[in-house]
């Protein structure tokens, strides 16, 4: 599936993207089979926008709970966090 997530960040994107391309990041999504397709960042909407490929939401949440201190490391807001399914 394909899925656009949209965030606010803490500490501006240069350190937001400093940490997502990080060795250990990249491994993460890696071990659990997600591809980004893209990201990029929005000074309008003042948001980091990222489109994945991944198998399932379930395998991004287990991803994501696991691994909480690198979303906070990288300044990630999760209370502005929305992901939005896409179809094709």
């Amino acid at each position: 599936m394909k899925l656009l997530v949209s965030v606010k960040v803490t500490q501006g994107y240069q350190h937001w993207k400093n940490e997502f391309e990080n060795e250990e990041s990249i491994n993460l999504r890696a071990s659990a089979d997600i591809d980004v397709i893209g990201y990029g960042y929005s000074s309008e909407m003042r948001r980091v926008y990222v489109i994945l490929i991944l198998e399932s939401m379930e395998i991004l949440k287990k991803v994501m709970s696991a691994n909480q201190n690198l979303i906070d490391e990288a300044g990630v807001d999760m209370n502005s966090m929305q992901m939005i399914p896409l179809e094709g």
